[in-house]
């Protein structure tokens, strides 16, 4: 499957989807996409429902972004891993400091909306 990554912003955070294999060939563009986000400003989600696989060069596009976001004081969270993908998330302890969420919604839900006053 051919490596695919789509933008777009909500007022609460920016949505990266990403499809096919995060591997060797495809991390440079992957981590520049995930970087160019996190330099932009406010939460990143990073939609993995269409990844097939990921290897250790994706995982550490991840937490290269995960670092780069929390000296920015902004985050980064994952949604709708692929069971074969979460393994490797879990198996790495990357789960226990990256946010995973089931769903879109319940990732975009734990960023607040910029719009909400108090």
């Amino acid at each position: 499957m051919d490596f695919d990554i789509h933008l777009m912003r909500d007022e609460r955070c920016t949505l990266v989807r990403v499809q096919g294999d995060i591997d060797v060939v495809s991390r440079a563009r992957f981590e520049e996409a995930l970087f160019d986000v996190v330099d932009a400003g406010g939460p990143l989600v990073v939609d993995m429902r269409q990844v097939t696989f990921c290897d250790s060069t994706g995982l550490n596009a991840i937490v290269a972004a995960n670092r780069r976001a929390n000296e920015r004081e902004t985050q980064v969270a994952l949604v709708a891993l692929p069971p074969r993908v979460m393994r490797v998330f879990r198996i790495t302890g990357i789960d226990k400091f990256i946010p995973i969420y089931d769903t879109l919604r319940e990732a975009i839900g734990a960023f607040p909306s910029s719009t909400t006053s108090g």
